[in-house]
């Protein structure tokens, strides 16, 4: 079967979010995030262009600037300040998590054959199949890390992996909800990051699973 470019690069934007599964290592999954977020942001040029929607030229760049640049710039220079450098407490080994993600890919294309394509150029199975791949991928990434920086990751990927879907089935939402959608994303991960600092101030660590008990 030969993909067309749509296709292509919904693929490579779920391939890229379950090589996030495969290190543990914090900035290189923070560079596979950037990357699978560049190639949603192609995806949704290319949407464009084939169906005319000029705001979603707009779309595109938003998703570029913000997701797939400014997120991953702020989310390293907290990092950087906090001193974690990788999520050493994952459930589930990082290459052991890699497979169960391909699996999903799998279970997603399945699951796929049972939605309609959209009538016309571009189908829509594969951006459905890449969506919901993306989207078991962010949910996995959660329930396996422990450092509360990956279960940012994880809501980055899920929500990519929700826009995905609703690009590709309904070609773009009107421009001012789709902007409003990238400010709040924006919003949420800068308070999320303001909440890792006083997290590592007050419990000198940032793992999740031991942020059970109340300390004084």
């Amino acid at each position: 079967m030969i993909l067309d470019t749509f296709e292509a690069l919904a693929m490579v934007s779920a391939i890229f979010a379950i090589l996030i599964l495969g290190t543990t290592h914090l900035r290189t999954n923070l560079s596979f995030y950037s990357l699978h977020t560049m190639a949603i942001a192609a995806v949704t040029a290319w949407i464009a262009n084939i169906t005319h929607e000029d705001h979603l030229y707009l779309v595109a760049a938003g998703v570029f600037i913000i997701k797939s640049w400014g997120i991953p710039w702020y989310l390293n220079s907290v990092i950087k300040k906090i001193n974690i450098g990788t999520d050493g407490g994952a459930f589930i080994a990082a290459p052991l998590s890699m497979h169960l993600g391909a699996l999903m890919l799998g279970l997603s294309f399945m699951i796929s054959q049972q939605i309609p394509g959209l009538i016309g150029e571009p189908d829509s199975r594969l951006g459905s199949t890449a969506a919901m791949s993306i989207l078991f991928t962010g949910v996995l990434l959660m329930l396996t890390r422990r450092a509360a920086i990956s279960q940012i990751v994880g809501f980055l990927v899920i929500e990519n992996g929700i826009y995905l879907f609703a690009v590709t089935q309904t070609h773009g939402m009107p421009l001012m909800i789709e902007m409003g959608l990238l400010l709040e994303v924006l919003v949420a991960v800068m308070v999320a990051g303001l909440l890792l600092f006083n997290i590592k101030k007050s419990f000198e660590h940032i793992d999740v699973s031991q942020l059970t008990e109340l300390k004084d």
